[in-house]
């Protein structure tokens, strides 16, 4: 008879301590959202194409405002808008925690070349990569630590 009162007050108890670690584990990753050292983050691609070239399937990482919480953006498709001396670029801006993962994807028309750029603060430069013809490019890279 015993042994049917604690086994229900142990299983209550594990689920108690387990909501509870579940609770905090939420409310610290909240705080260091809103307290966490962030970095401005400029993703830029650039195709060799004109201003208004279509770029599909358009994916950032990060939160759009402070305090957010962090997250694939599928933006679909953008377009360029900036003229450069090779083509046109199109650009996004987040803010990304230090330490964590800053994303961008996107596909070029076709035929067309893209090349991704992350840049901390508008300026450094953090990763590169440039795609075949028509291929999507995607950039990744864990920021740095605040110095």
């Amino acid at each position: 008879m015993t042994e049917r009162i604690h086994r229900p007050v142990r299983l209550l108890a594990a689920a108690v301590l387990a909501g509870g670690l579940a609770l905090t584990a939420t409310g610290c990753s909240f705080i260091l959202q809103q307290t966490g050292d962030a970095w401005a983050v400029t993703y830029q691609v650039q195709v060799d194409g004109p201003a208004g070239s279509e770029l599909t399937d358009v994916r950032v990482e990060g939160a759009e405002k402070r305090g957010d919480a962090p997250e694939v953006h599928r933006l679909g498709a953008q377009e360029t808008s900036t003229a450069t001396t090779s083509g046109s670029a199109w650009e996004h801006e987040a803010i990304v925690l230090a330490e964590q993962r800053a994303s961008v994807r996107a596909t070029p028309p076709r035929g067309a070349t893209a090349t991704c750029r992350i840049l901390l603060d508008g300026k450094r430069e953090i990763a590169t990569e440039t795609a075949a013809a028509g291929q999507p490019v995607t950039c990744s890279v864990d920021t740095p630590a605040f110095d």
